[in-house]
């Protein structure tokens, strides 16, 4: 059963990362650190995309946590291993129509070298 759940969650994110690449604007957020941090602004209403990338990675050896804040909510990040390069993924909306709202984004990646 749990394997069932991941793997509509995967699919419902892959799907709306899918839709969402030609619609909303996708951020690259680059890490050649072990960790990188970054505080993203999203406008009134808006959604972006977010796709990380490491140095050098596998899927199994980094992570990337999007994070939900007021008004604000962020899908699970997903390892996306078929585009080249491989790259993490996830989307955030804010649901105010009038006010900004900010996501925090951590990333986890392999010591470069």
């Amino acid at each position: 059963m749990r394997d069932l759940v991941k793997v509509l969650i995967l699919g419902s994110a892959l799907s709306l990362s899918a839709g969402a690449a030609a619609a909303w604007p996708t951020v690259e957020l680059h890490c050649s650190e072990t960790s990188c941090q970054y505080n993203e602004e999203i406008g009134p209403s808006g959604t972006k995309t977010y796709e990380g990338f490491c140095y050098s990675f596998t899927g199994t050896d980094s992570k990337m946590v999007c994070h939900k804040a007021k008004g604000l909510t962020c899908t699970q990040a997903i390892y996306v291993k078929e585009d080249t390069p491989p790259h993490w993924a996830c989307t955030c909306t804010n649901w105010n129509p009038a006010h900004e709202a900010h996501t925090d984004i951590d990333m986890s990646c392999p010591s470069p070298g």
